[in-house]
C-alpha cells in the first residue's frame, strides 16, 4: 500500500486561532473569506446559495460575488453507528488529509472527480476536532441516486447503457490506478450529460480510500461489490415503501415511483456491467465468467441489518 496522507506541495497553510485551514494556491483569498469571516453561514439564506443534502446538508456557494463557477462545503461526518455518537467529531487528522492526497492523486491520473480547493480543521478540545471540505463544484453533475429519482422511466430505459458504460469507464480506470474506494456507492458517483449527449461519471468522497501498488481481482470484485449493494438497499428500501402502500417521497412529477425505474435495472444488467468492466481497454480476463460467482450475492448479511434497523 501507498503512503498518501502528506499535503501536495502546491497546498499552503493558513492559521488563525484554534482554526487552521489547507488551501490549494490561487485560491487563498477566497477560502480565508469564506471560513474565517464565516460568510457561508451568515449569508445562507441569500439567493445564490444553495442547501444540498449528502450525507447530512452541504453548501454550493459561488467562488466569487459575479462567478457562475462554485465551490462545495461540506462537513467531514462519520457514518453509520459512529455518527449517531459522535457526529462530526474526530480524534485524528488523517481522513481529511487523505482526501487531498488520493483527489490529487486521481485528477494526475485523469480520473474524473471534483478539484479539491482547501480543507479546514477546527480544534475543539484536546485531541478532538472537526474538518471542512472544500471543493469545486462539478456543474451540472448529480450523483446516481439523485439521477433515478428525477429522471423520468423512459428516459432511464433509454440512457441505461450509455449510464452503464460511463460507470464502467470510471469505476476501471480507477481501479487500474490502483485506487480502492472504500465507500463506493451510488451516491459517490455523479453523473453528467456533455454536449455529445453522451454520460460522464466522476467520483467523489475518496477519504477512505487507499492507494495500492496493483489490485487484484478479488479486491476489484469486493470494491465492485461495495456499489452493487448500495443498489440493492435501495431496491430494498424503495420496494419496502411501494409494498407498505406508503407514499414514496422519492417520486417524480411524472408519478413514477423510484421502486419502478429500480426495477428496470435488471440482473442481466448487473451482469452487463461486469462483462463490460473485465473486457474494457485491455482485458483484465477474457474468460470473465468464471469470476461470476464472486460477483454474485443476495447481501445476506446486509439485508438482516437493514430489516433491524430499518435501513
Amino acid at each position: 500500500m501507498l503512503t498518501k496522507s502528506k499535503i501536495p506541495s502546491h497546498f499552503s497553510v493558513i492559521k488563525s486561532g484554534n482554526e487552521t485551514i489547507f488551501v490549494k494556491k490561487g485560491y487563498d483569498e477566497t477560502v480565508k473569506n469564506i471560513v474565517f469571516n464565516n460568510r457561508f453561514s451568515v449569508n445562507r439564506q441569500a439567493t445564490n446559495i444553495d442547501i444540498k443534502s449528502g450525507r447530512g446538508q452541504y453548501l454550493s456557494i459561488p467562488i466569487t460575488k459575479d462567478s457562475t463557477e462554485k465551490i462545495i462545503i461540506r462537513d467531514y461526518k462519520h457514518g453509520g453507528l459512529f455518527g449517531k455518537f459522535f457526529g462530526n467529531v474526530f480524534l485524528n487528522f488523517k481522513r481529511p488529509l487523505n482526501e487531498i492526497s488520493i483527489s490529487e492523486f486521481a485528477l494526475q491520473r485523469g480520473i474524473p472527480s471534483a478539484e479539491v480547493i482547501a480543507i479546514t480543521q477546527k480544534r475543539i478540545f484536546g485531541i478532538f476536532y472537526k474538518a471542512t471540505f472544500v471543493s469545486k463544484e462539478i456543474k451540472g453533475a448529480i450523483d446516481i441516486l439523485q439521477f433515478l429519482k428525477e429522471t423520468p422511466l423512459e428516459f432511464i430505459q433509454k440512457s441505461k447503457k450509455s449510464v452503464i458504460f460511463a460507470l464502467v469507464r470510471l469505476i476501471r480506470n480507477m481501479h487500474d490506478a490502483g485506487i480502492y474506494h472504500a465507500d463506493l456507492h451510488l451516491k459517490n458517483i455523479l453523473l453528467r450529460k456533455n454536449l455529445n449527449g453522451e454520460f460522464q461519471a466522476y467520483i467523489i468522497d475518496l477519504d477512505k480510500s487507499v492507494i495500492l501498488n496493483k489490485l487484484d481481482i478479488y479486491q476489484r470484485i469486493k470494491n465492485l461489490l461495495r456499489l452493487d449493494r448500495s443498489l440493492e438497499k435501495l431496491r430494498w428500501l424503495s420496494c419496502k415503501k411501494y409494498q407498505s402502500n406508503v407514499s414514496v417521497s422519492h417520486d417524480d412529477k411524472s408519478g413514477e415511483s423510484l421502486s419502478q425505474k429500480i426495477a428496470f435495472i435488471s440482473k442481466m444488467d448487473r451482469i452487463g456491467f461486469f462483462k463490460s468492466y473485465m473486457l474494457y481497454n485491455h482485458a483484465i480476463d477474457k474468460d470473465w465468467k468464471k469470476y461470476i460467482r464472486q460477483y454474485h450475492s443476495h447481501h445476506a448479511l446486509h439485508r438482516f441489518w437493514w430489516r433491524v434497523f430499518g435501513s
